[in-house]
């Protein structure tokens, strides 16, 4: 706490490229504000980042007429918009979803704007926690295309996927439901069984490459052996807010 709004420091604007999951992108800013709290001096409502924010409600990518994936992904132009939207005023990006990180390069020349990847955050830790082998709790085609898997591997980095009977599972009866405004009560523990299979497959950590599973494990999130990326964005966001200002 500081006695005048002159001791809090100037920060970096963050653009904001969410709804992909409406309530992770809601819980990655409440993160972000928390980090906030404790690492910037507080006075009033001026002791945490300035956003811009664009939510959208469709698919990062152009999607086949039956809404299926095409062989080629490209990024819709709902998601280059945005980030010509939010890049407009914003000093650098954060995407609080991992699938549009497969459109990276193509959101940082619309915004014109750094992206600060989540995902590359995320192996980081991982390297610097020493882990050697570590799960990936992922659907879709966060999965589908390695987005962890790849960097994980050329850090020399084992990496053990769901089985795709359990990844499936977990989109049906955890994440969509979720996103449709199911209460976590409701939706059950097959989030927790996830990180149960892949604990048993002799792991040292585990990634919630969703960024839906942290509202679903809740407080389990603080284990130990979780790698939370959603946090990790958030402590990247404040200290990357925080530079050069």
């Amino acid at each position: 706490m500081v006695d005048h709004e002159s001791k809090v420091p100037s920060m970096k604007r963050i653009g904001v490229i969410g709804g992909f999951g409406q309530w992770a992108t809601l819980d990655i800013l409440n993160r972000i504000l928390k980090v906030s709290t404790s690492t910037i001096p507080q006075y009033g409502n001026r002791g945490y980042p300035p956003f811009d924010l664009r939510m959208l409600n469709r698919a990062p990518m152009v999607l086949n007429e039956d809404g299926s994936y095409p062989d080629v992904l490209e990024p819709s132009t709902e998601l280059l918009e945005a980030a010509r939207f939010v890049g407009k005023n914003a000093d650098f990006l954060i995407l609080p979803s991992n699938t549009p990180h497969l459109f990276s390069s193509e959101i940082e020349k619309a915004a014109g704007k750094p992206l600060l990847n989540m995902i590359n955050e995320t192996v980081d830790q991982v390297v610097k926690k020493g882990f050697k082998k570590v799960g990936i709790l992922a659907i879709g085609l966060t999965l589908k295309k390695g987005l962890y898997q790849k960097p994980l591997t050329t850090k020399g980095v084992e990496s053990v996927v769901l089985s795709k009977e359990l990844s499936d599972k977990l989109d049906k009866e955890g994440v969509y439901p979720l996103q449709e405004g199911a209460s976590v009560q409701a939706i059950g523990d097959i989030a927790y069984k996830a990180v149960t299979y892949l604990r048993g497959q002799k792991v040292k950590g585990v990634i919630l490459g969703c960024t839906e599973i942290p509202i679903l494990l809740g407080e389990i999130t603080d284990d130990h052996d979780i790698i939370n990326p959603s946090q990790i964005l958030a402590e990247a966001a404040v200290k990357r807010a925080l530079e050069n200002t």
